[in-house]
């Protein structure tokens, strides 16, 4: 059996952020310049899909797409029709419910009686934020179209509050991961 700890216990929930960057290799990333990007992130829970969400969340996370597309060269289109990339974010939050049984080992073990246990029962959500830029001049309803880039940064809206540097520093490392092919 192997058992293993992490140093400097407990660890907060942004100990566990994750961020993943993808893109299309066949993406022609140099020709595109100009963005746009809806006014709110679209929320999916267990009721659908909702728009707007937590109002100071949606704005932190839009004002930080924003300056990291501006600080990689990119000028936002006020007209959607006119800009080269499209850029939709996208949050997922998830509860998990588990339990489990701590051994005992008070009296030993004997056939055919192994012991007892302790019940524990537990709970803990688990948020993700998506950015995809996507073409549109690909991109439509009856297309098999890729995003250009995607990131996925798990964990960042996981615990009770996701604090504006967390959002700020996640975003931020989602968009320097990807500097060779994003940045103008």
């Amino acid at each position: 059996m192997l058992n293993s700890c992490y140093p400097g216990d407990p660890i907060s929930a942004s100990d566990t952020d994750v961020v993943t960057t993808f893109y299309n290799p066949d993406a022609n990333f140099a020709s595109k310049t100009t963005y746009a990007m809806p006014d709110s992130v679209i929320y999916f829970d267990d009721s659908g899909i909702t728009t707007g969400g937590n109002g100071a969340l949606n704005n932190q996370i839009l004002t930080a797409i924003n300056n990291n597309m501006q600080n990689f060269g990119y000028t936002p289109e006020p007209d959607p029709n006119a800009a080269d990339v499209h850029i939709v974010a996208l949050t997922t939050k998830t509860k998990w419910v588990g339990g489990s049984c701590y051994p005992s080992y008070w009296g030993g073990y004997w056939y055919p009686y192994y012991g007892w246990c302790y019940p524990v029962a537990y709970s803990y959500e688990t948020g993700t934020l998506l950015i995809v830029m996507l073409d549109p001049s690909t991109a439509g309803p009856n297309t098999d179209s890729q995003p250009m880039w995607l990131a996925g940064i798990n964990g960042l809206l996981t615990g009770s509050t996701a604090s504006v540097s967390r959002i700020n520093s996640t975003i931020k490392q989602a968009f320097d991961q990807s500097s060779d092919y994003l940045k103008k």
